[in-house]
């Protein structure tokens, strides 16, 4: 069960609904804060390849 809420899996979560958040907002008319959500969900996609990356070079060291 621990291992279901590591943090790339949070990253993943939080990407999914800042997405649907940021439809529900655009379908709102609220474009300035759906862009702003789409922006912190690509983060989130970008912090979680990191964590791979950085994942898979230290099991590559070991």
């Amino acid at each position: 069960m621990m291992n279901l809420f590591n943090s790339k899996t949070v990253d993943i979560i939080f990407a999914i609904l800042l997405g649907y958040f940021a439809w529900n907002r655009y379908a709102e008319g609220h474009t300035g804060v759906a862009i702003l959500l789409v922006v912190v969900a690509m983060l989130n996609l970008v912090a979680f390849v990191t964590k791979l990356n950085i994942e898979k070079k230290v099991k590559k060291n070991k």
